[in-house]
Formats: structure tokens, sequence, C-alpha cells
């Protein structure tokens, strides 16, 4: 015979969630506290920041002197937040992870601004998609050669225009016409761009066609058969920041 339940069983206690006292004094005094020390942080990187852009500023040498300036900043992060009142006790790690990142990523910020233009210019311009010209008159037209990196070489080379099966070569002939063309760019601007056929004895200005293309055309006669066509391409900014670019590999020249 199966037992009658007990009539005074306790019913299943419920819970009941009571959510924590807010302390709208404490919460008011953290973001407060949080705030002032975000922006110290910021006012220190942006310092630094501009110490360093000035540091930079000195010559290319100093560059690893400005990285080393914002090393030293965080390390000395703890020491400026006693300097201006502010209480670390009561940092976390995960305060100090997001301060260290507010100066790190805006003393780069200001860092790469101070050493560009206007401010500075430590950058010395480029020299890129170098194309020669040749006219050698002889029936077959012009052709074009781009320096450019070939992948099945690995290395960069002279490569014929608009797939032309033409063999280079310059002919030494005053009816010759060669043709060096060039993309010159600087973040500021340019002060000269020249060219040194064979040697760098002697450099001729280079005449520029738009705002960024240079180009300095002679006759075969100035070359020697035999010997293959090298030239240099010289730019200079106002800053006085320079280069000198010349391709690694030649072009053969012949009678």
């Amino acid at each position: 015979m199966a037992k009658k339940r007990k009539k005074g069983k306790k019913e299943e206690e419920k819970y009941e969630f009571t959510p924590p006292e807010f302390d709208e004094k404490e919460f008011i005094k953290k973001e407060l506290r949080d705030t002032r020390t975000a922006i110290w942080t910021i006012g220190y990187a942006i310092i630094l920041g501009i110490v360093a852009g000035v540091v930079s500023g000195l010559g290319k040498s100093y560059v690893g002197l400005s990285i080393l300036i914002a090393l030293v900043g965080i390390i000395f992060m703890n020491y400026f937040y006693s300097i201006v009142h502010v209480d670390v006790k009561q940092f976390t790690r995960r305060n100090w992870v997001g301060n260290i990142g507010t100066f790190f990523f805006t003393f780069l910020a200001i860092w790469v601004l101070m050493v560009n233009v206007p401010f500075l210019d430590i950058a010395a311009p480029n020299v890129s998609k170098v194309i020669v010209w040749v006219n050698n008159n002889d029936g077959s037209g012009l052709h074009g050669l781009e320096y450019k990196f070939v992948d099945t070489k690995g290395v960069y080379d002279w490569v014929p225009m608009n797939n032309d099966t033409w063999t280079p070569v310059i002919h030494t002939s005053n009816s010759t016409t060669v043709n060096v063309t060039a993309r010159v760019v600087d973040n500021g601007h340019l002060s000269t761009v020249e060219v040194a056929i064979t040697s760098t004895s002697t450099y001729n200005p280079m005449t520029g066609y738009d705002t960024s293309r240079f180009e300095y055309q002679f006759t075969g006669d100035q070359l020697v058969a035999g010997n293959n066509l090298v030239f240099y391409i010289r730019a200079q900014d106002a800053a006085g920041n320079s280069i000198v670019f010349s391709p690694s590999t030649t072009i053969p020249v012949a009678v």
C-alpha cells in the first residue's frame, strides 16, 4: 500500500536577486579620476611626441633616439602621475594597459605629424616607373623599355612595353634618339631633378612635363658601341634631402 505524502511538506525556497547598492558618489569620483588621468596622459604624450619630432629633425641617424624617447616615456609614466598628483593606487592592470596604449598611439601620431611637411621633411625624393624610349630611325619605329621587376628572373630588368618583340639595342648614330623618363615625387617640394649619362661626371637637368614625370633626350652618337647604356638620376628636395637612382641592369649599345 502506497504511503501518503505528508501534508506539512515545506514549499521550495524561491531565489530573489538583490542588486548591490549603487554608490553614486564613488562612481562619479572614479569617472572624474579616469578622465583626469586620460587628459594628463594625452598631454604627456603630446609633449614627448614634439620632443621626438624635433630630435628626428636633426637627421635620420636620430630616429632611433626618438623611438627611445617613447620607451622612456612609458617607463616613467608612474613618476609623471605622481608629479601631477594622479592617484595610481587603485589602478588595475586594465587601467595601466589602457593608459599605456593611449600614450603610445598619441605619441606616434604627434611624432609622425612632426616629421612630415609642413613641420619637417626628412624623406628623400622617390624615383620610380623608369622608361627609356628608343628610336633608331631604322624603320622599326619607337620602342619603350620599362625598368621593372621580372618574377621569372627574380631581378629588375628592362622589359619591352606593349609585348614588343623588339630586341633592345641602341645604335651609336646621331639619327638615333634616346629619351630617359622617370616618375620623381617628394612629400615636400622638389628642388632639382638631373640625369648623368654613362658617368656621374656631368649632370644635366631633366624636363618636367607634368606634376611628377621628368625626361631627358639625347642622341645615340653620345654613346660608345660595346659600352652598355647606364645612367644616374639625381633628385633633391627643398629641404636638402637627395637620392641618386641608377638601374642595376644596362641596355646594349651597338654600331
